[in-house]
């Protein structure tokens, strides 16, 4: 089966090199149906994986993934906070590959996303296992602007319909911003994410 990919990088070479490496390992059976510098205002619903290339429209490219039921998102990227960005986000598989992996990594990465797998390379994963545990006190990572406001109208009691239109977005993207801060926050629900959230201060009750 062929795996579809959208290509999101910065500038057209970049863009290229990516799709000449997809095409160099087409045994895996992936192949390029879109490009583009950014992934704002674009659907993927004709992609079955986005593969990212600039880690700083991480937050943009997930939230268009998730709008578009795609589920599927391959970042090129050295960083360890790659991964809990990624953990935190509503997708059906997901990967990191460093920038000089070659077609045949890349390639694999894209295709195991597509199928609902996680990838990562060795170093980066052996890295992580190292990490001490975070402290019950501390998140791993900060919540977003917008995070704060769901987690604000949440407490407010307001429904994901509700939040929608307050904030002028679809529900959709709310169930998306509703699920990250469930993994920063490290809950299972609505009552335990206002719990948590008044925990660290980020609302009051």
């Amino acid at each position: 089966m062929t795996t579809r990919a959208f290509v999101v990088a910065p500038t057209p070479m970049a863009r290229a090199g990516l799709r000449s490496m997809l095409a160099n390992a087409e045994e895996i059976g992936v192949r390029v149906v879109g490009e583009a510098a950014s992934p704002a205002g674009l659907a993927f619903s004709e992609a079955d994986v986005v593969l990212l290339m600039d880690e700083e429209l991480l937050d943009e490219a997930a939230i268009a993934v998730a709008e578009d039921g795609t589920q599927a998102l391959v970042v090129i990227s050295e960083e360890d906070h790659v991964v809990s960005r990624l953990r935190a986000l509503p997708l059906k598989g997901w990967g990191i590959v460093p920038p000089d992996a070659p077609p045949e990594e890349l390639a694999i990465a894209v295709s195991a996303a597509a199928r609902g797998l996680v990838l990562l390379q060795k170093p980066l994963t052996e890295r992580l296992l190292r990490e001490p545990a975070a402290s019950v006190d501390e998140l791993s990572e900060p919540l977003t602007a917008r995070e704060r406001e769901v987690l604000d109208l949440l407490g407010r009691g307001l429904s994901n319909k509700l939040i929608a239109r307050e904030l002028h977005i679809s529900e959709h993207t709310v169930k998306f911003h509703i699920s990250s801060l469930y993994a920063k926050l490290g809950v299972n629900n609505r009552a335990e994410a206002v719990s948590q959230g008044a925990r660290h201060g980020l609302i009051s009750l």
